[in-house]
Parts: structure tokens; C-alpha cells; sequence
């Protein structure tokens, strides 16, 4: 009878060590994941800030313009009211700072609102991990 007992004490304790595993790799995943959001996040801010300050120039202002990797131009600027976004497939559509900055705030309370949910759903795996961490003691 303790030998039964000794083996089932076994058998679970290498389940629940199977799950401690793969719950530690989903979140290690969804950590990578985390990180890619929070580059995204910073990018967007960035072009926030560009476009800010895209406001403020005037036409004919020079600006050097990147048409490679380190590799610059300088262009002058012939309108201040307009900028081209891609839309995507190579296809740009004119739109005003304003509505770039809009646009980029939409961006950015999307990802902040994926970037929560998925926050909260690592903290609910790390409760999980506890709840097993717990049972091995």
C-alpha cells in the first residue's frame, strides 16, 4: 500500500512538474512577445514626437532625408500640410500632421490595451505556477 502511494506521489509530482514546465514556456513566449509590444510602443511614441515637431517647419526648410542604411540626402520641403502614410502594398495615402497623430494615438491605445490583456494573462499563469509550487511543498 505505501509503495501504491509512493507511486502515485511519483506519477503526480512528475505532472505537475510537466506543467510547471510548459506554463514556464508560455510564459517565457509570451514575455518575447511583451518585448516586441513594448518596441512597437516606443516606435510609435517616437513618430509622435516627429511628427510633432514636423508641425513646425516651414516650406523650403532643408531636412536630410535617409535613402539608405547610414546613406542621406538633403531634400527641401515643399509642403508642410501633408504627409504620405503607407497603408500598405507600397500604397501611400496624403494625410495632415493632425491626422497622422491621430492615427498614431489609435496605434498606440490599441497595443497599450493588447500589452494589458496580455500582462493579466501572465500574471494568471504565474498564479498557476504558485498553486503547483505549493503542492510540491
Amino acid at each position: 500500500m505505501a509503495d501504491k502511494k509512493k507511486e502515485i506521489d511519483a506519477e503526480r509530482k512528475q505532472e505537475l512538474y510537466m506543467q510547471l514546465r510548459e506554463l514556464d514556456e508560455h510564459i517565457k513566449n509570451m514575455n518575447t512577445h511583451l518585448e516586441k509590444i513594448d518596441e512597437q510602443i516606443a516606435e510609435l511614441s517616437s513618430s509622435k514626437v516627429i511628427v510633432s515637431k514636423f508641425t513646425e517647419l516651414k516650406k523650403g526648410d532643408e531636412l536630410k532625408v535617409p535613402i539608405a542604411s547610414g546613406v542621406y540626402i538633403t531634400a527641401s520641403l515643399e509642403d508642410t500640410k501633408k504627409l504620405l502614410v503607407n497603408v500598405g502594398a507600397s500604397v501611400t495615402v496624403e494625410k495632415t500632421p493632425v491626422e497622422v497623430l491621430t492615427l498614431l494615438d489609435s496605434q498606440l491605445d490599441e497595443l497599450s490595451t493588447y500589452r494589458e490583456t496580455l500582462v493579466g494573462n501572465m500574471k494568471e499563469l504565474i498564479k498557476r505556477i504558485e498553486v503547483i509550487q505549493e503542492e510540491f511543498e
